[in-house]
């Protein structure tokens, strides 16, 4: 895959149900990732989230409120972006608005899908509390939209370990940008 736009950072999205592992993988891999692409920051969308929170901008997580932050969240990844900054961006993204938008509005956008299903998140046991006493969750309350043509997608039944899915991610990683 040849960057668009070869004065601007390429951005990472990994996205998937909370609980899928993006975080965890992204932690994994942005070293590796640094590597091949160069300068590369993780920007996790709970920390975007929490920086909009402590500056009064107040993103909720109703449909509404999830298509309220499409805009700014987009602003500030091309901030870093136009500054030839790769940006990592671990997030649910699982919202028609921010995937229509964010395609249409960077350059170089690489989506990378953690695939996995709420029951294994929930079996898994990491999240369960968090899916069964929740409101506004994503794959439960809010239906999914999922990108039609994800660049990567990873498969996370829980069977493998956080270092061996990294390790896939990184393997097609390489192989989409190479090409």
């Amino acid at each position: 895959m040849k960057k668009k736009n070869s004065k601007y950072g390429w951005c990472i999205v990994i996205y998937g149900f909370s609980g899928a592992g993006k975080t965890h993988i992204s932690k994994k891999i942005k070293r590796k990732i640094e590597n091949i692409i160069g300068k590369t920051i993780l920007l996790d969308g709970d920390y975007l989230r929490n920086f909009f929170k402590r500056i009064k901008v107040n993103f909720g997580y109703t449909k509404k409120e999830r298509d309220r932050s499409v805009y700014p969240k987009l602003e500030i990844l091309n901030l870093m972006l136009k500054n030839n900054i790769n940006v990592i961006y671990p997030t649910i993204f699982l919202n028609r608005l921010a995937i229509n938008v964010w395609s249409k509005n960077i350059d170089n956008l690489i989506k990378i899908h953690i695939k996995t299903s709420v029951k294994d998140i929930i079996d898994f046991g990491k999240k369960k509390d968090f899916y069964l006493n929740s409101k506004n969750i994503v794959g439960k309350d809010i239906k999914p939209y999922f990108p039609k043509n994800p660049h990567i997608t990873v498969n996370n039944d829980f069977k493998k370990n956080i270092d061996r899915l990294s390790i896939e991610v990184i393997k097609k990683f390489k192989d989409k940008i190479v090409k």
